[in-house]
């Protein structure tokens, strides 16, 4: 018999989507939660069986993959299927009037005998023409190495769809354009990874789009010695235990800063409510100030990273300011508007944590010409002072970075959640440096330099350090 955790029982028992109003399900998590036995051997079969329309499609890497894990495997679909008095013949070559290879579920359904049809997303010839359809009940397994075009085309094809998906990089289409639109029950958001949680919330709400976060504890088939083995069989340090193990998506491999370590680097505390004994030792003082200035063009984002060097030798990273002109476009990006954001900004985050000193302040920025007009103005229209970095080294830059970032005991990083520099209303959980320490890699192609994008935050941070190395602070 297929064993049930409380977690996949609520899953399964989520049938009624129209009420529901569910238009998606997106299942992700650590290695042998067991989403693909219950999404794909037992949800899509019940959901199919009590579809309005006939034909249904289950999609994989190809149809052998889906054969070997979902279909022909022992204790596989057929037989949970038949534990709900359903009925499965499959045919890899197709049958009678339906040429192509599909499994078909009759003997508790409501009407009708069911088609849901197997196919490959591997092969573009072959999925082409998985798209000549229309379907009622959609489930794709491994979603997140599927093609997107096949993926857009499918959206528009379907009643609903479930997807499973193995933890993958984060900056994969895939999470932009569907996963991170869908949100937990409010009852398992507990559950979560905070970066998991917080990658999620990185994107608007879609109404009807759920996500389901599943571990080994998760599945009720495995014995806690069988789950300590898995755990065990992966190297902590390594990128597969993050994702098999731990169910994080991250990088494949390269990660600049790869002994960052957000459990012992970052201190969480409430923007409203700050508890300084978090953050300080006993009788540490702040002795420095510095403010790295990273300033975009037209589209792009503007990064604030205020940092503080303390009486005990350390570094303590503020909460970051992200001010992207592409997610609002009421925003601007012209650098007078910019240096008077940054105000703003240093005003509200130094007052908040006590510091508030203009003077004592120093902003140091990128000697690029649009960044050069953004210090002017910060120059002319603020209180406070900004200086171009004028010996920046994009590979002795990123070494300094690394050093600083992974130095024992050094770099603390605050975190008070994502802060809208214009409202000041908290917009997500995780400060955007964060995000960014924790998925850089490296460039292949360029070699020892790490990739263009996604590193506004630790660009300001490498202007801001700089001081530290030719300021004269150290």
């Amino acid at each position: 018999m297929l064993k049930l955790s409380y977690k996949f029982k609520k899953f399964i028992s989520m049938l009624d989507i129209d009420a529901l109003g569910i238009e998606g399900e997106y299942l992700e998590g650590q290695t042998s939660a067991g989403k693909t036995t219950v999404g794909l051997g037992l949800k899509l079969i019940l959901l199919a069986s009590l579809s309005p329309r006939k034909l249904h499609l289950m999609c994989g890497l190809n149809k052998g993959k889906l054969e070997e894990n979902i279909i022909s495997k022992e204790n596989g679909i057929k037989e949970i299927a038949e534990q709900y008095g359903y009925k499965l013949d499959y045919f890899p070559d197709g049958h009678g009037d339906f040429g192509k290879p599909h499994i078909l579920v009759y003997g508790n359904t409501p009407a009708e005998d069911k088609i849901i049809r197997v196919a490959g997303y591997e092969d573009s010839s072959k999925w082409k023409d998985v798209l000549g359809s229309q379907y009622g009940i959609v489930a794709v397994d491994e979603a997140n190495i599927a093609d997107m075009k096949f993926l857009r085309e499918l959206s528009m094809r379907k009643r609903y769809w479930m997807f499973t998906l193995n933890p993958d990089n984060p900056d994969l289409d895939i999470y932009k354009e569907f996963i991170n639109h869908s949100r937990p029950l409010k009852e398992f958001k507990k559950d979560y990874p905070e970066e998991l949680y917080n990658q999620l919330i990185s994107r608007p709400y879609i109404r009807g789009y759920v996500h389901w976060y599943f571990t080994m504890d998760d599945n009720a088939a495995l014995s806690e010695e069988e789950k300590e083995r898995k755990r065990k069989s992966v190297n902590p340090d390594s990128k597969e235990y993050k994702n098999k193990i731990l169910g994080i998506r991250c990088k494949s491999e390269g990660l600049v800063f790869k002994r960052f370590d957000r459990s012992k680097q970052v201190v969480n505390v409430d923007i409203n409510n700050i508890d300084f004994n978090l953050i300080f030792k006993p009788m540490e003082q702040v002795s420095y100030i510095m403010v790295g200035l990273d300033s975009g063009i037209e589209k792009d984002a503007t990064t604030l990273v205020t940092m503080l060097i303390t009486t005990a030798g350390r570094l303590i990273a503020l909460p970051s300011m992200y001010y992207d002109c592409s997610k609002n476009n009421d925003l601007s990006n012209a650098p007078s508007e910019q240096a008077l954001t940054c105000e703003r900004w240093l005003d509200f985050i130094l007052n908040r944590f006590g510091l508030f000193d203009p003077n004592s302040v120093k902003i140091c920025c990128d000697s690029a010409a649009v960044t050069n007009a953004v210090a002017k103005e910060i120059n002319i229209r603020t209180h406070y002072n900004a200086i171009p970095v004028e010996k920046k080294d994009r590979v002795n830059d990123t070494l300094r970075a690394i050093g600083i970032v992974e130095k024992e005991d050094f770099l603390t990083i605050v975190n008070c959640g994502n802060i809208d520099p214009v409202t000041f209303n908290i917009i997500g959980d995780t400060d955007m440096f964060i995000i960014e320490l924790e998925n850089q890699v490296w460039d292949k192609k360029k070699g020892n330099v790490p990739e263009d994008g996604n590193d506004h935050c630790i660009d300001a941070f490498k202007y801001g350090t700089y001081q530290i190395y030719y300021g004269g602070i150290f």
